[in-house]
């Protein structure tokens, strides 16, 4: 299964996409975009919006409210094979060399978008996991077949069923593709995330709010960095298919047979 996953990550870092490609500069920028993302990314852990941190945090007590409920409801779909067959896609022993040779097969394109989705894919999913981990040491809760108690939690007892890992890896790998490119296979990707998460429930590994939690922290630190990464573009005039705003904006529209206003979120 391992294999197969690699092979279907080299044949997406070389499909050929409809839109128009983008040249592709030195791969050096990518040494260049770990030093200063490492740099960032504790400040930005920080820096969040309250309002965002708030919405997170009642998020998660709503969906464990039901945790016990939903979580006995998806573990009836337990014994269907094609559960632990996409469960695959967010193991992360298994992602993270899948991810490696699809940022290598990128390299073989000249096209910014596939190199730097790629490599944003790659540096989320070991950034979000670091998270996630930290989280599972610090939380303490238990899994599903440790305990039918979904609000049991032990810091620093050596449980780790929140937040699920495979959830964010899933997410933290897709995510940049859906930034990056309009293509059908990123959101095919991202629907695969989205059923290897939920595997994790029918599977007894995971409580709901654990797979909601992972799937925020792989997607949030994928859309921090690729945000950073398409502003680098722009500075450079090579720009990605979706370029990044800085806020909302008015900008004038005139033209010989025209006159209005565009507003940009």
């Amino acid at each position: 299964m391992t294999l197969a996953l690699m092979v279907w990550g080299m044949a997406t870092a070389w499909v050929t996409l409809p839109s128009a490609a983008q040249s592709a500069d030195s791969p050096l920028r990518f040494g260049t975009w770990i030093v200063q993302d490492a740099r960032a990314f504790p400040g930005a852990l920080l820096s969040r919006p309250s309002a965002w941190i708030g919405a997170g945090v009642v998020g998660m007590g709503l969906v464990a409210t039901k945790d016990t409920g939903w979580g006995a409801s998806m573990q009836r779909w337990h014994h269907r094979e094609v559960w632990r067959v996409v469960e695959e896609f967010g193991d992360a022993n298994a992602m993270r060399p899948a991810s490696i040779m699809i940022f290598v097969g990128s390299l073989f394109q000249d096209d910014r978008r596939i190199q730097d989705a790629a490599f944003t894919g790659l540096e989320a999913l070991i950034l979000a996991n670091l998270l996630t981990n930290a989280l599972k040491a610090a939380a303490g809760r238990s899994r599903p077949w440790q305990s039918d108690d979904a609000h049991e939690w032990k810091p620093l007892s050596g449980k780790t069923s929140f937040p699920s890992g495979h959830a964010t890896t899933a997410f933290a790998l897709m995510t940049p593709w859906v930034m990056y490119i309009d293509h059908p296979m990123a959101w095919v990707g991202m629907g695969l995330a989205a059923f290897s998460s939920i595997s994790r429930v029918t599977l007894r590994y995971h409580w709901p709010s654990d797979i909601v939690a992972g799937a925020l922290i792989g997607s949030s630190v994928a859309v921090w960095l690729s945000r950073r990464h398409q502003r680098g573009a722009a500075g450079t005039g090579v720009l990605s298919h979706r370029p990044v705003s800085p806020g909302p904006r008015l900008d004038p529209l005139i033209g010989p047979a025209h006159l209005g206003l565009r507003v940009t979120l």
